[in-house]
């Protein structure tokens, strides 16, 4: 593109009409016009947000904030001193965390903050885990000390592309192995039992909790006597709406189906993350009980009803599929 203009634009004569367009945008993009246009935005982001007087500005600064940090983080990618996936993915998963899906948790006092914990949650029928991350930035930010890893599919972690990605932002195989270790070292285990089969869900059974296909999980928190800390995702399933599902596709990847969505940005809708009451499993349990089978399936039903019956409030509380 060239730097200036060409030598026969100083001659060039700017027709009347071109001549008032120019003077309508230099009134637009004027001092005075622009304050006025910027105070009007941000009265509107309060309205949308629902914040009250004077704290637009707060939001405004809070986002201006998270876009430099997110630009800082880019630049040292570009520059080579980061790795690709670090910075860049952890300032959009917060990004959509505050702004796009606006995450409210609930209850989030009742995680204890001392010790292992191992968090069950709903999964959304959508490929990507956008559940389990939202659900690890609600942790973090309530106790910035204990380490946090959820544990997702394996065949993600099998994608090229993918796996980088998801193990650079903490994400683990969802195997009974690495459960251990997160615990063993004092940290938060995201789990999600359905497993695959959440991805089969028709849209008639979302919110609906399908039985535990990961029974090794619950057997870690059981040997360790770590407590299970049910967890309800709200909105997360409406976030891609599914056209059908591909079930010659998905067989090869490992899957019941693959679902086929109606795009790849994943819609604003509004998310409710609701914590159940700790199910102390070491006053419950012993080490040795991992063997019965009899004990392991009533604590399964234990779980999974507690879950069910969370998600079911969680629906029943929400008011509208983008306003909460």
């Amino acid at each position: 593109m060239p730097d200036g203009p060409a030598s026969g634009d100083a001659a060039r004569v700017v027709p009347m009409r071109s001549a008032r367009r120019s003077r309508r945008i230099g009134a637009l993009l004027s001092p005075t016009e622009v304050a006025r246009r910027l105070f009007a935005l941000e009265r509107q982001v309060e309205e949308a947000l629902g914040a009250g007087p004077g704290q637009g500005s707060s939001l405004v600064e809070t986002a201006a904030d998270d876009l430099l940090s997110a630009y800082s983080q880019v630049s040292r990618w570009i520059g080579g001193e980061e790795a690709p996936g670090t910075g860049i993915g952890s300032a959009a998963l917060r990004a959509l965390y505050r702004y796009w899906w606006r995450v409210d948790a609930v209850g989030l006092e009742r995680v204890p903050r001392r010790g292992p914990v191992m968090v069950v949650a709903n999964r959304a029928s959508s490929l990507p885990p956008y559940d389990a991350f939202m659900i690890a930035l609600a942790l973090q930010g309530a106790n910035p000390e204990r380490p946090v890893h959820p544990l997702v599919d394996d065949w993600l972690l099998r994608l090229p592309l993918a796996r980088q990605m998801l193990e650079t932002l903490g994400a683990l195989p969802a195997t009974a192995g690495r459960a251990r270790r997160v615990l063993d070292a004092g940290g938060a285990a995201i789990v999600f039992p359905e497993g695959k089969d959440a991805l089969a869900k028709p849209s008639a059974r979302h919110y609906r909790v399908s039985r535990f296909g990961r029974k090794k999980l619950l057997r870690v928190a059981v040997e360790t006597g770590t407590p299970l800390v049910p967890i309800a995702v709200i909105g997360s399933e409406e976030v891609h709406p599914v056209l059908c599902r591909l079930d010659a596709i998905g067989r090869p990847l490992g899957l019941p189906a693959l679902p086929l969505t109606a795009g790849f940005i994943p819609l604003p809708t509004k998310w409710t993350l609701y914590v159940g009451e700790p199910l102390e499993v070491g006053e419950r349990l012993r080490p040795e009980d991992a063997d019965d089978r009899d004990r392991m399936k009533l604590l399964r039903d234990q779980v999974r009803e507690r879950l069910q019956a969370l998600v079911s409030e969680g629906v029943r509380r929400r008011r509208g599929l983008f306003f909460g």
